[in-house]
């Protein structure tokens, strides 16, 4: 079937498959003979001879189609141009230093190139005239190409970069407009030359390399193996008694930390007693006349001598784990440093030693550990006096100087200068030591323990000073301290609120609001306060003056305690840590986990003086913490403090309720249960016969339980509270719905309008009815403003 379009005639052949037919199209133009491309419309005619005439815009072409056979000429090819960087190379032209073709590219079969060589292009042509622009090429370079690739019969060239070194074919072909053509092909070799470290060559010298680097290696660990074999005799001989020794220091230092537990252990219960001694003596001095004052201080001072001692065992410890840390606070250093120098003044006077304070400065505000700098004082000076006979002289000597450290506004140098028996040169270095002790007249019983100055060294460095020692024998010695300061421009200057809490303990005693106990329900019924404490004696001690104020309940041990908290529900807890069966940590974390107690302030009281106990005591929910010996002045304000609190409390849980609890935030288990306990109220509200014992199972628990706790956090019974919100509920009725009287009673759960009227008047003032016409008329008068 023969068509004519705008752009030749079309030869269409159908040809016949298996199941279906395919359709081959051959396309004819003016180079086939044609008048032109275009053809007009319906100007095609067949003769009865069989010829087509098919007519155009320059004429009309008339054919026997059975003559129109395929070109059967066979296109020759050959090579016409190499190029390199796109620049030709004609033969024996050299080219960066070889000759690349040696002879024309036509007669060229194979080319050498170097790796840098690494852009050419071939061109070829066919040597066919006949419809030239019919001819398609296609060539491949064999190693590098996948398959054939169709040439620009225009440009008829290939242009390669960067190919590997190695061989490669180039082959290419032509077929002419018919599609007649070689199957073979014209082609030529390329030999891309590897660069000098992919050369053979270089392979070889690699290989040198890797098998010397081998056997080096091979023989460096025959050396070593060698010399492990040699030296693993020596080893074995040796590692039984290396073992040994390790056992030995093993057991030693255990040895060391059962010594340090045991003496820890035992500085420990030391402060009780301690506690026992000093806090009636305080007390009993308050009430003795002068005779007995002089005894009675005497016990005092010694008792403190003796807690002065404890806690150097106790900082000892401390310093062995690396326990011990600064607690800065603002304060006047020279007032405070004057007044610990001045308590030795009855020490110097009984032993008649002259005793000097004298100071360049009147006050300095600067921040400072108190409980150190009085330590490291107590021990120089106390040192000081223990070293000198009586007639000598002992003196303290207070003076600021410049400090070139960055951050220092100065130094803070004391001097505390004795005449005793001096220390000798040699062992000056050594003074500072653990329990280093000097030889002493054997007129001087009061050796020592030899860590008081290892102590003083360590909180000296602490602040961030030096201390040193200037001595000669029988001459005195001179302690020099050093310590870098800032100076504050006013005395609360730097100071938190929780320093302020802990600088004094005046600061804990409040204002007269605290020295009236919180009054409880019953005018005569005094704030009850458990004890809890394994020590018969302190316990005692802690009854015999609490009494007069509180209502005492006593438990001798933790498990004891809980079961008092349970059945007596105290108004505040004081506890020992240190107890059998349930120690008061253990207590502690029970009392605030429990929803029946968790609202009751505990106050742990314990020997431990670790900032990490202390820690973990808060940490579980408890008020306060207290270290023995204490105060009992301070424990009585802090107990009062902690019944204010809760009373304060429980007038700030009643004013939530006045105003609109349900949208109070949650912040701890209290406020949680009484949330659970209103909704609950709310949900049920229209059940006239909810009861106490409903809720209290509802709550998980007892009826007794949940009376004191609603009790403590409302000040009103449970059947008051649940009336108070059937009451909340229906001013807010009133205020909001068109509900009667009788329809309010009956929806907030109350069983007759007669009643619910006359609770309603008690607690409110007025009559409901009385109540909607007031705000009937207020919303008039604000509708009349409008």
């Amino acid at each position: 079937m023969w068509l004519s379009t705008s752009n030749g005639l079309c030869k269409v052949t159908l040809i016949p498959g298996n199941k279906s037919y395919s359709f081959q199209l051959e396309n004819f133009d003016e180079t086939d003979g044609l008048q032109g491309r275009e053809f007009n419309v319906n100007a095609a005619l067949k003769t009865h001879k069989g010829e087509l005439i098919f007519g155009g815009a320059h004429g009309f072409n008339m054919f026997d189609p059975l003559s129109i056979h395929p070109n059967i000429n066979d296109p020759k090819l050959i090579f016409t141009d190499f190029q390199l960087f796109n620049k030709s190379i004609a033969a024996n032209e050299i080219f960066s230093g070889h000759v690349i073709l040696s002879k024309a590219i036509s007669a060229t079969h194979e080319i050498t190139l170097n790796h840098s060589e690494n852009v050419f292009t071939i061109e070829f042509a066919s040597l066919n005239y006949l419809n030239p622009n019919k001819i398609a090429y296609q060539y491949m370079m064999e190693g590098f190409d996948k398959g054939w690739r169709t040439a620009d019969n225009a440009t008829r060239k290939a242009t390669y970069t960067n190919l590997d070194g190695g061989t490669y074919i180039f082959k290419v072909r032509a077929l002419n407009a018919d599609g007649v053509g070689r199957p073979a092909y014209a082609a030529f070799k390329i030999n891309v030359l590897p660069p000098f470290w992919k050369a053979p060559l270089a392979y070889v010298i690699y290989l040198i390399l890797l098998v010397g680097i081998l056997l080096f290696i091979r023989q460096r660990g025959i050396q070593k193996i060698r010399k492990q074999f040699a030296a693993e005799k020596e080893k074995q001989e040796s590692r039984l008694l290396i073992e040994q020794e390790r056992q030995e220091v093993k057991r030693m230092h255990e040895l060391d930390q059962l010594k340090i537990k045991f003496l820890t252990n035992v500085s420990h219960e030391f402060r009780t007693p301690l506690s026992l001694i000093i806090a009636p003596v305080d007390k009993m001095l308050t009430r003795a006349d002068q005779e007995q004052k002089q005894q009675l201080n005497m016990i005092g001072k010694n008792a403190r001598r003796l807690l002065n001692l404890v806690n150097q065992l106790l900082d000892f410890r401390k310093m062995e784990v690396q326990e011990l840390k600064l607690h800065s606070k603002p304060g006047d250093i020279v007032k405070f440093i004057k007044e610990i120098s001045l308590s030795f003044t009855d020490i110097a006077e009984e032993k008649e030693i002259g005793f000097i304070f004298d100071t360049a400065v009147d006050s300095l505000f600067t921040s400072f550990d108190h409980d150190k700098i009085e330590r490291i004082l107590f021990n120089l000076i106390s040192n000081a006096f223990k070293f000198t006979q009586a007639g000598g002289h002992v003196s303290v000597l207070l003076s600021v100087a410049k400090d070139s450290q960055p951050g220092s506004e100065g130094l803070i140098e004391i001097r505390v200068i004795d005449t005793g028996i001096g220390i000798p040169f040699e062992k000056q270095d050594k003074i500072f030591e653990r329990f280093f002790q000097n030889d002493i007249p054997a007129s001087m019983i009061n050796q020592g323990s030899g860590i008081g100055l290892a102590i003083t060294r360590e909180f000296v460095k602490m602040h961030g000073g030096e201390i040193s020692i200037e001595s000669e024998p029988d001459h005195g010695s001179c302690f020099i301290i050093k310590l870098p300061f800032v100076i504050y421009d006013t005395p609360g200057q730097g100071l938190s609120s929780h320093d302020n809490a802990d600088i004094e303990k005046e600061d804990l005693l409040a204002s007269d609001e605290i020295k009236n106990v919180p009054k409880q329900q019953h005018a005569n019924k005094k704030p009850t306060v458990l004890l809890v404490e394994d020590n018969d004696d302190f316990r005692f001690y802690l009854k015999d003056n609490l009494k007069d104020i509180f209502f005492i309940i006593e438990a001798s041990n933790g498990k004891d305690g809980w079961q008092k908290a349970l059945s007596q529900h105290p108004d505040i807890i004081v506890s020992d840590i240190s107890m059998p069966e349930m120690t008061g940590i253990e207590l502690c974390k029970k009392l605030k986990s429990d929803k029946r107690t968790s609202h009751i302030p505990v106050i742990l009281l314990t020997a431990l003086t670790g900032e990490a106990d202390q820690l973990k005591g808060l940490e579980i929910g408890a008020n306060d913490y207290m270290t023995k010996p204490f105060n009992f002045e301070i424990l009585l304000s802090k107990i009062k403090n902690l019944l204010v609190l809760r009373d304060t409390y429980k007038r700030t849980y009643k004013k939530q309720m006045d105003v609109q609890l349900q949208e109070a935030p949650l912040q701890n288990e209290d406020e949680k249960l009484l949330r659970s306990i209103v909704e609950y109220i709310e949900l049920n509200i229209v059940n006239e016969n909810l009861s106490v014992e409903e809720l209290s199972r509802q709550m998980n628990m007892s009826r007794g339980s949940l009376y004191n706790k609603v009790l403590m956090l409302t000040g009103k019974s449970p059947v008051e509270f649940i009336r108070s919100i059937r009451l909340k509920k229906a001013v807010y009725l009133l205020e909001n719905s068109q509900m009667t009287i009788s329809q309010i009673c009956y929806e907030v759960g109350f069983n007759t309008p007669k009643y619910f009227t006359k609770l309603f008047k008690d607690e409110y003032n007025i009559l409901p009815s009385a109540y909607t016409s007031s705000i009937r008329q207020k919303k008039n008068l604000t509708a009349n403003k409008e």
